[in-house]
């Protein structure tokens, strides 16, 4: 005789009498139902193909002391330091140029600099306008949005 599985679970109620006997226990039979554990999944922040980049995107960037109202390319590492939050954001001037731009979260705090091109002696500032960063340092200035930094 061939049962449906209507019939199977109406003969498990049967046999479990209406399941007011049936007992939380498992039994040989049913031990192996239990569902597997499920380990947790560790996301990693992905690389952008060809870089060393978590993620890559154009930003505002003026030079020479002029407004930023030209585009450079940019690239984030997160977490690139000892310190979890440690990011650095890349800048890839209009003259090919980089300059490297450190954040702790979403905040920078610095540059890196050089002698040889005069930026040494560079002040660096910045300012927030909601979830945009402006940076500038000596005669550069930089937009980097939150977005490019943390992600999403």
């Amino acid at each position: 005789m061939k049962l449906s599985w209507k019939g199977n679970v109406v003969g498990i109620l049967l046999s479990c009498g209406m399941l007011a006997a049936c007992s939380a226990e498992p039994t040989p039979e049913t031990a192996d139902m239990s569902e597997p554990e499920i380990a947790p999944i560790e996301q990693a922040d992905a690389i952008v193909e060809g870089t060393d980049y978590h993620a890559t995107a154009p930003i505002q960037c003026g030079m020479e002391g002029k407004p930023a109202d030209m585009t450079c390319q940019a690239g984030i590492k997160r977490n690139w330091a000892e310190e979890p939050g440690e990011n650095l954001v890349e800048v890839t001037k209009p003259d090919g140029t980089v300059r490297a731009i450190f954040f702790k979260g979403t905040e920078p705090y610095g540059a890196d600099s050089a002698e040889a091109d005069g930026s040494a002696g560079w002040d660096f500032s910045s300012t927030r306008d909601g979830d945009m960063v402006t940076i500038t340092f000596g005669p550069e200035t930089y937009v980097v949005v939150d977005a490019l930094v943390e992600g999403g």
